[in-house]
């Protein structure tokens, strides 16, 4: 097959397709090629695929995106003319588990805080009262989405004495969840914030899911909530998360996600203490990247 990758390096890393290399012919945008000879496009984030788009190539068999979702493809246009959608749905579940965990150590330790210090020894030693917060050991942490990231999390807070998990997931039965050790199936999203320690956030962005913490929910959360969402934005409201950090100066929000992005975060997010924000990075590993350019369809 003629393969193109529409997205440039680094969006799309020629070096991890090696393996297509022996039975299939791959074109990058600058290469000479007939567009009606094209078999396969590969995408990553920047490009959308929609009607105009599959005209330009009339003979695709495959889509494949280089990613988890599919939002940038139109999955009815590509039924209508038999092409297959391909993507990597499993491949990030192991980074992305990694810095959840490493920014909950992070935020339950205060260690963001510890490096914005004043470099005075004698005042550095003082502070440090001030910075005590939790171990992980017997909190309740409470997941909200319990597919393949949110089990790879699971497996590593068991590593740290968490016995306590508790799992809203409308697409799951409850001996579904409750089949897994300390694990209890939670039938409202209102038990979840009005008794949560540690709140992770991992369910796609639709209809239902859009402001899933909003007003009402926002003002059952603990004054001393820890909040991560490596999801979507908008399953946060901005607006009252801001109001409710403010005046909560105990609670701890981190995101790797953001309501502008690709632009910058609100400043009012960034000025505040207690909230961490990375640019999309929970895929950002090595590892990741390779088994995301894993199509096993291709070869």
């Amino acid at each position: 097959m003629k393969i193109l990758l529409l997205e440039k390096y680094p969006e799309i890393k020629r070096e991890y397709l090696g393996y297509l290399e022996k039975n299939n012919q791959i074109f990058e945008i600058w290469d000479n090629y007939k567009n009606d000879e094209i078999e396969v496009i590969i995408i990553r984030s920047k490009i959308k695929v929609d009607k105009d788009l599959l005209d330009k190539y009339p003979s695709l068999k495959f889509i494949a995106r280089v990613w988890v979702g599919l939002d940038k493809i139109d999955l009815e246009e590509c039924k209508k003319r038999n092409i297959k959608v391909l993507n990597t749905p499993w491949a990030n579940a192991w980074a992305v588990a990694d810095l959840v965990l490493a920014w909950v150590l992070n935020l339950a330790r205060n260690l963001n805080l510890w490096m914005h210090l004043e470099t005075d020894a004698e005042k550095f030693i003082d502070d440090r009262f001030e910075y005590m917060w939790f171990e992980l050991e017997n909190k309740s942490v409470w997941i909200i989405g319990f597919w393949n990231i949110w089990r790879k999390v699971y497996d590593r807070f068991k590593a740290f004495w968490v016995k306590k998990f508790f799992i809203f997931d409308p697409f799951l039965k409850k001996e579904d969840v409750e089949k897994n050790e300390f694990c209890e199936f939670v039938f409202k999203k209102e038990d979840i914030f009005k008794n949560s320690n540690i709140i992770t956030f991992h369910i796609p962005l639709v209809d239902s899911t859009k402001n899933f913490l909003w007003k009402s929910e926002i003002k059952l959360l603990k004054k001393d909530v820890v909040l991560v969402n490596t999801s979507r934005w908008w399953i946060i409201n901005e607006k009252v998360l801001v109001h409710f950090l403010r005046e909560n100066k105990n609670a701890k929000f981190f995101a790797d996600v953001w309501e502008e992005e690709p632009q910058d975060p609100k400043i009012e997010l960034l000025e505040l203490p207690n909230v961490l924000i990375t640019p999309h990075i929970w895929a950002m590993t090595k590892e990741a990247e390779e088994k995301m350019h894993y199509f096993k369809e291709l070869i």
